[in-house]
């Protein structure tokens, strides 16, 4: 009886993942628009481009983890037309927010390295050593979640066949998918932990003063530039605590700046 629960509950756990709204970057409507952006794009009217390209987004939510990897395409084509138009901050933004969905293109990885390249704060991110452990940094937010979900039925699976066949192949089974299913578990979770505390932040601004407090005439402590990547802390009064990448915090403000994550 008790493997039964135990079954049970792996059963249920299986599913959850599935119980967070699942979305499409690009509906039936959404390919005509796709593909007039792509036309503009290559017309050189990047300005249009962008409009199109965003107004295919506009219903993106970072929350949610089930979208294809044509949300990232979308993203990747909105930054290549920011960069077109020399709008850097927005550029990365964009790059950034296409690799969640596109870790491995080297098209991307190509792009964002020489943009970096171009940023006058070119300030290195700290790397997070367990998520490249779980693969959290080389799979993207939906393969995760659906690698996680495939173990946990395939473990139901075994443990169900495991109850009326006890034999030793199904005890190997049982094991090995319990080692899987333990590893892709926190694989899950560390990418659902930096999804939805994910604070990082890209300066928009050419230049922007950042001040010992959330007031104009607070004193000076340094500038930060267009495309430079921080971490947003808080808002108060129409200004936003951010920390770079080399602990440096202070104040600017809100609208020269826009998170990654969006809601």
């Amino acid at each position: 009886m008790k493997l039964f629960f135990i079954v049970l509950f792996l059963f249920l756990s299986s599913i959850n993942p599935a119980s967070i709204n699942p979305a499409h970057a690009v509906d039936t409507s959404g390919d005509n628009l796709f593909f007039k952006a792509n036309r503009l794009y290559f017309k050189g009217e990047f300005e249009a481009a962008v409009k199109t390209y965003e107004s295919i987004l506009k219903n993106y939510n970072s929350e949610l983890l089930f979208y294809s990897e044509s949300c990232g395409e979308l993203f990747y084509n909105t930054g290549n037309c920011y960069f077109r138009l020399g709008k850097k901050g927005k550029a990365v933004l964009n790059y950034e927010r296409a690799r969640l969905f596109m870790p491995r293109d080297d098209d991307l990885k190509y792009n964002i390295e020489y943009l970096q390249d171009m940023l006058e704060d070119n300030i290195p991110q700290k790397k997070n050593i367990i998520s490249d452990i779980f693969g959290v940094n080389f799979f993207s937010r939906t393969e995760i979640a659906l690698l996680f979900c495939l173990v946990n039925c395939l473990l139901f699976l075994f443990l169900s066949i495991r109850i009326f066949l006890k034999t030793e192949w199904t005890f190997y089974l049982v094991n090995i998918f319990l080692i899987f299913w333990i590893v892709s578990g926190i694989s899950f979770c560390i990418m659902l932990k930096e999804t939805t505390f994910d604070d990082r932040a890209v300066i928009l601004e050419k230049e922007v003063d950042v001040l010992a407090g959330p007031d104009k005439k607070d004193t000076l402590l340094f500038k930060v530039h267009e495309g430079t990547m921080a971490y947003y802390e808080k808002n108060e009064s129409n200004f936003s605590l951010i920390r770079l990448p080399d602990g440096q915090r202070g104040w600017l403000i809100s609208s020269a700046i826009e998170t990654i994550r969006t809601n």
